[in-house]
């Protein structure tokens, strides 16, 4: 799926495409004139002017007045009005769902999360996750569109999760059917790791408007979604960067997968709460032991305030956190590398440990090269991330869902 192409065509037989870019260009630079649009496009002055008209046609775009242009020129500003367009993002995670209404310039205006009691029906908590999204759709006018992001390994064609480890039941559901169906306004779902990386794309701090962009999402679960020049990375499947898959211990515990020694077996939330309770015998001292119910938020809570324990619990998947995107710069020799969900709440002791392994089994040349950081979101990146999708897929097409029309997409794909 192509999110940003540097160079578009004056062909007329793709002008929704050259439409697209133009928004999507607004939309990273913020304010721009048409003669600096048209050089970061590709596309002749004359061009641009046409297509701009019919964009401030449409209500898509509007002028905002004399702004600074290149080599220091006075040209008449343009700017993307996202705030006339809302769209919903849903995150569905194994613990719990998020839903929230975002403008397409990234702006939240609402949001929520509802813990999930297990071991409840999928076919109940289906119902509860169409609900909350009735009750946005009949509260906001502007919605245009709804993304949903959802655990993986997800297949992207037929629509269901192939395994949601300690969850079973889920792989019966198609997603496509249960909300594509279920609403007029267009929904599109992707797997949670690609959705965090849209968000980091399009919402984040990164400014890499091109080369590779990897979101190393270590959640319940762990995955990564990849960015490559604007493009995201998906497989034929839908699955590429099922990271939280591929084997660090060829003698490990067997996972439901399949495998043994699979990566979020030792870093993700769940196994971090696991091995907590495991270890805790040993630390009778550790602040841990006041929580009757142990979580991987008290570990966290207590990392903050300096407990030897919870810091080396961080410390160890961070270890593990580390050999994964070893493995994810020697695949992809990304750019970016950033950390996001709930295991980033380990801060700099979690991103210190990733570093350390990343410069100690990873080549000068290629460690050297990639920026590892913690996610710069204030509120859930992949509820952030379920907003860039349908935002993403609005932009691709904005005469159509944009445009003040009746038209329909054909397909919500």
């Amino acid at each position: 799926m192509i999110i940003h192409k540097k160079y578009g065509t004056n062909n007329n037989d793709v002008l929704e495409m050259n439409r697209s870019l133009v928004v999507k260009l607004l939309k990273q630079k913020k304010i721009c004139s048409r003669a600096d649009l048209a050089k970061a496009a590709g596309l002749t002055q004359a061009a641009m002017t046409k297509i701009v008209a019919a964009l401030i046609n449409m209500g898509i775009i509007s002028e905002v007045g004399l702004i600074e242009a290149e080599r220091g020129r006075r040209s008449i500003g343009l700017q993307l009005n996202g705030q006339l367009y809302q769209v919903i993002g849903v995150k569905f995670s194994r613990l719990s769902f998020s839903i929230g209404v975002f403008d397409i310039c990234g702006k939240v205006y609402v949001q929520k999360t509802i813990k999930i009691k297990t071991p409840s029906a999928p076919k109940y908590i289906l119902e509860n996750m169409k609900q909350e999204i009735r009750n946005y759709l009949d509260q906001f006018e502007k919605i245009v569109a709804i993304g949903i992001a959802v655990p993986g390994p997800y297949l992207k064609h037929e629509g269901k999760i192939a395994l949601m480890t300690g969850f079973p039941g889920w792989q019966s559901v198609n997603f496509k059917e249960e909300f594509e169906k279920e609403f007029k306004t267009p929904v599109f779902i992707e797997h949670d790791a690609n959705a965090g990386a849209l968000a980091e794309w399009w919402f984040g701090e990164s400014d890499e408007e091109n080369g590779v962009l990897v979101n190393f999402l270590a959640s319940e679960g762990v995955g990564a979604g990849i960015v490559s020049n604007g493009n995201l990375i998906i497989g034929s499947q839908g699955i590429a960067g099922e990271i939280g898959h591929i084997s660090v211990d060829v003698n490990g515990e067997k996972c439901e997968c399949g495998n043994y020694g699979c990566l979020e077996k030792y870093c993700s939330a769940i196994a971090l709460a696991k091995r907590a309770k495991e270890e805790l015998p040993k630390y009778p001292d550790s602040g841990l032991n006041q929580y009757k119910n142990l979580t991987y938020h008290d570990v966290f809570n207590e990392l903050e305030k300096g407990d030897y324990l919870a810091t080396e619990l961080v410390q160890y998947a961070g270890r593990y956190i580390g050999y994964g995107i070893v493995t994810i710069i020697n695949a992809y020799n990304p750019d970016v590398v950033i950390l996001s969900d709930i295991m980033a709440r380990g801060g700099e002791v979690l991103l210190s440990t990733v570093k350390s392994v990343v410069k100690e089994r990873v080549i000068s040349e290629l460690s050297s090269h990639v920026e590892i950081k913690l996610s710069s979101f204030s509120i859930d990146p992949i509820l952030y991330g379920a907003a860039a999708l349908a935002t993403d897929r609005v932009l691709t097409l904005p005469s159509i869902f944009l445009n003040n029309s009746t038209e329909t997409p054909v397909s919500n794909t």
